[in-house]
């Protein structure tokens, strides 16, 4: 049972409909959105396969240009591989990237349990879930005013708003008009959920929802531009946010929330949302499986 390359359109579609089994089991989504999108070619990324009379692991590897860091995440049933195949797939991944590599894991899925033997943890968040809409009703600060993102006129003044909020963020710092045209271009891409917060011509904050249902709505990226912080917009803006989802028939929000932002902890358990599931990313690096102890 070895380890190959994803390397064609039926390789493709088997491990859609591999990823499509394992979420309707489990009911957790095996790769995150950015790697499954790049199954269809859209961004640089490998795969990497196990497979014995049919396929029995996934690992997908990502370059980020931003952080300049490449991402894996492992898809595999419960119990379907040992710590050796495990290894095995992860090092095929390291010999590929050439580099430092993250390993997101969710929950217990995605080789957690061999991860967290082997290397350290990098980064963790929360993801959180509650009901719509809020209890409380949105009070935007005088002086600002909200309206849903325009395609075409505002990119420029929302990407120089998100570039500021999130300097130095591994995934979203350091956008540019292709990444933000990227994800227009995803099913989910609705202009009317992308809130902003404008004051003049500048925007002061934003909330980018993303409905996953009819009834289940995210709030996708939220962040208040630093020389507009402390004056309560992001509060504002994310209750904005929930009851727009509300109003286009969302009864359930959920959101992630790095465990390092207790503010944001904070503000979301005040909006009564408790913690469904813990993520975690898991350092690994350059010199591995070369250089392990």
């Amino acid at each position: 049972m070895g380890v190959r390359r994803l390397e064609s359109e039926a390789d493709v579609a088997a491990v859609k409909e591999f990823l499509a089994g394992l979420e309707a089991e489990s009911g957790v989504p095996p790769l995150g959105e950015s790697k499954f999108v790049d199954l269809g070619g859209a961004r640089a990324g490998t795969g990497f396969l196990i497979e014995t009379d049919e396929l029995v692991a996934y690992l997908h590897l990502l370059w980020h240009e931003s952080s300049g860091l490449w991402e894996i995440e492992l898809a595999a049933g419960e119990g379907a591989l040992d710590s050796a195949q495990t290894a095995a797939i992860v090092a095929a991944a390291a010999e590929e990237a050439a580099g430092e590599m993250r390993w997101w894991t969710f929950g217990d899925t995605g080789g957690a349990a061999f991860a967290a033997t082997v290397f350290p943890t990098a980064r963790t968040l929360h993801k959180l879930r509650g009901s719509l809409p809020p209890a409380e009703p949105a009070a935007i600060p005088e002086g600002l005013r909200v309206s849903a993102f325009r395609p075409g006129r505002d990119e420029e003044a929302w990407l120089e708003a998100n570039n500021a909020a999130f300097r130095g963020h591994p995934e979203n710092g350091g956008w540019d008009r292709a990444e933000l045209a990227e994800r227009q271009t995803r099913e989910w891409f609705e202009a009317e959920g992308f809130r902003l917060a404008w004051a003049g011509a500048r925007v002061a904050g934003f909330c980018w929802t993303k409905r996953h249902s009819a009834d289940l709505g995210e709030i996708y990226i939220i962040g208040v531009h630093p020389d507009f912080q402390g004056k309560g917009i992001g509060r504002a803006i994310v209750i904005e946010a929930m009851w727009y989802l509300a109003g286009v028939g969302c009864d359930t929000g959920m959101l992630y929330v790095d465990t390092t932002n207790r503010s944001a902890l904070e503000l979301y358990q005040s909006l009564g949302f408790e913690v469904e599931r813990v993520d975690r990313c898991f350092a690994i690096p350059k010199a591995w499986p070369h250089e392990a102890h």
